[in-house]
């Protein structure tokens, strides 16, 4: 059975360290303030609440507030570029290896701009070529609008990317990296292979060391960062 590799992109591609985000999610909660007139707080609780019961803060607001969907990805996208993730030659190579050994895939939460902007600021967009077919390239980028706009951990999510894959490839083993668990659990149940990209928030103290455990235990493979696998075998 052949393998493709599926790839979150925030938080997994480039590290949580980076400002990213964090300027993200200060855009959401801003959105959120103008948009149904809360203070600070509220809105920025609202934003984590969402996102807890529907997977994204977006799908939270479309369906309780009718909120445009690309009025909303377009305000809390509009990010200064010392806030975009840095250039990363080392997630060059390591990309490149995998993507000659195996078919590799992004697959995010974001709208496709999004995306093409930070791969342009980590070094990497010229690895997604207009023949994808080519090796040592990303094949290809399953975004927002392609799972029409339900996105990760809803099974629909899954449901297309996979059937997109099955059609296209042989049978194959899928094995997907993402740095939220609940993405990954809807992985697992569609019986994809998972990774866990560790954020760093997550590897402090005790608390941080039983999440990991858990993970552990619920079969993702656990790493800190992309760069900790072998590119060729992802071991």
């Amino acid at each position: 059975m052949s393998r493709i590799l599926l790839l979150d992109l925030d938080h997994t591609l480039y590290p949580s360290t980076a400002p990213t985000l964090d300027a993200v999610d200060a855009r959401i909660t801003r959105f959120i303030e103008t948009t149904l007139g809360l203070p600070g707080g509220q809105a920025d609780q609202l934003r984590r609440d969402l996102c807890a019961a529907y997977g994204t803060t977006l799908r939270g607001l479309e369906v309780l507030h009718g909120v445009s969907r690309d009025a909303y990805t377009t305000f809390i996208q509009d990010l200064e570029d010392h806030l975009m993730p840095p250039a990363d030659p080392r997630l060059r190579d390591w990309l490149l290896r995998a993507a000659r050994n195996l078919p590799t895939y992004l697959f995010t939460n974001a709208r496709r701009d999004w995306a093409d902007r930070c791969l342009a600021h980590i070094g990497i967009s010229d690895l997604l070529l207009a023949d994808p077919d080519v090796q040592g390239r990303i094949q290809g980028v399953f975004d927002i609008d392609f799972m029409d706009w339900v996105g990760k951990p809803e099974a629909s999510a899954f449901a297309k990317v996979e059937a997109f894959l099955l059609d296209k490839h042989v049978p194959s083993d899928l094995i997907f990296a993402d740095d939220r668990l609940d993405n990954l659990e809807g992985a697992r149940a569609r019986g994809w292979r998972t990774i866990w990209v560790r954020p760093h928030t997550a590897a402090r103290g005790a608390e941080g060391a039983a999440v990991t455990a858990i993970a552990s235990a619920a079969g993702h493979r656990v790493v800190d960062s992309l760069l900790d696998l072998d590119p060729e075998t992802l071991e």
